[in-house]
């Protein structure tokens, strides 16, 4: 994979854990109500996504946690370990900062904010193994080498 496909496969990636999130989150703080608030939502959680993601070298975090337990590269395991570090990281920035953005830091910020959390890292974990690999081929078909 070329750097020009990877950065592409990141910027989808980024797009569908955005729209995942928001929503699953959405839909536990009580459902859609208003447009616009959900297109907010959504670009929040994108921005903030994308933003951890050029600062944090979250692909080589995950790789060397999935490494130092031994597991070997390219295995089924391997890949397990690296996404739910990669998204484990994702997931409490994107879903820290927007509580912090819609509740304001309040007193029990964290109380408000550990609610959703264990739900939106799972449904953040199984959306990222299902999306790797089809968000890697279109990555290749939109960008040429």
């Amino acid at each position: 994979m070329t750097k020009k496909q990877a950065e592409m496969m990141v910027l989808i990636q980024d797009l569908v854990l955005a729209f995942v999130i928001n929503s699953t989150a959405t839909i536990l703080n009580g459902g859609f109500t208003d447009t616009w608030v959900y297109l907010v939502g959504m670009f929040e959680a994108f921005s903030i996504n994308y933003i951890a993601g050029l600062i944090i070298p979250v692909n080589t975090i995950g790789t060397k946690a999935a490494d130092l337990i031994g597991l070997k590269a390219g295995s089924f395991a391997h890949k397990l370990i690296r996404i739910f570090v990669i998204n484990a990281i994702f997931v409490t920035i994107i879903s820290f900062t927007i509580a912090l953005i819609n509740a304001g830091p309040v007193p029990g910020i964290f109380g408000i904010w550990i609610k959703t959390y264990p739900i939106l890292h799972i449904v953040g974990f199984i959306t990222s193994v299902l999306i790797e690999k089809p968000a890697m081929e279109l990555a290749k078909t939109l960008v040429d080498n």
